[in-house]
């Protein structure tokens, strides 16, 4: 599944590593925004990954598990960088 994760994380460190645990799933496709590929099961570690980094009465973390029809129906205006099968961003930091 894909899943898009927003974040505002108070700490540089905290934010720091949040970022590199996500890096492990997806790609960044902003500042605070990351694209996943994940399964059910990756999804469980990656909710239990935010918990153990965030403080969570200082920081903010949405995650949205994005359905097959909503990935089908997105688009990108701009420059967009090239996907990969599963529909990532390949060629990005």
């Amino acid at each position: 599944m894909i899943v898009i994760v927003a974040y505002d994380i108070a700490s540089d460190r905290r934010r720091t590593r949040l970022a590199t645990a996500l890096e492990a799933w997806g790609y960044r496709l902003q500042e605070s925004l990351f694209q996943l590929h994940v399964s059910t099961t990756d999804l469980v570690q990656v909710h239990a990954a935010i918990t153990q980094i965030i403080d969570a009465d200082d920081d903010v973390v949405h995650v949205y598990p994005l359905c097959s029809a909503c990935v089908d129906r997105c688009t990108v205006h701009g420059t967009a960088p090239a996907l990969d099968d599963a529909g990532l961003y390949t060629g990005l930091w």
